[in-house]
């Protein structure tokens, strides 16, 4: 390697490692802060939310009487706003939904059920 291109290459190296590294934090922090903020912008987020929306994915609020505990709430990765849709016992159905179930294991009156269009169908005996 000629002398001079050893000090421009480590140089540029010096740079993508910093910048490459800041990213990587930055990234880090807005997990740690956000929880899965970076699902709104992710493809694969944006992905898993159509086929929600194609599969016709909800959250069903109706099985018991909501006591408005807002554990569904603060349990929500995505940070969907459940509560009012159970206390109302209408279906909650949102893009951000990734159909974790986390809301529906910690429901203390089990008010809450994930459904799909596919197993509604399953469920009425249509889909045979």
């Amino acid at each position: 390697m000629p002398p001079n291109l050893g000090p421009a290459l480590i140089h540029n190296l010096e740079i993508y490692l910093y910048l490459g590294g800041e990213l990587m934090v930055t990234m880090l922090l807005w997990v740690f802060f956000t929880g899965r903020g970076y699902c709104y912008y992710c493809p694969l987020g944006t992905l898993l939310a159509l086929l929600g929306k194609v599969a016709g994915q909800k959250i069903i609020t109706d099985r018991a009487e909501c006591i408005e505990c807002e554990r569904c709430d603060h349990t929500c990765p995505m940070s969907i706003d459940i509560k009012s849709g159970a206390a109302k016992k209408k279906p909650v159905s949102s893009m951000r939904c990734t159909g974790c179930g986390h809301c529906v294991d910690t429901c203390p009156t089990q008010t809450l059920a994930y459904s799909t269009g596919f197993l509604e169908k399953r469920r009425t005996g249509d889909g045979s």
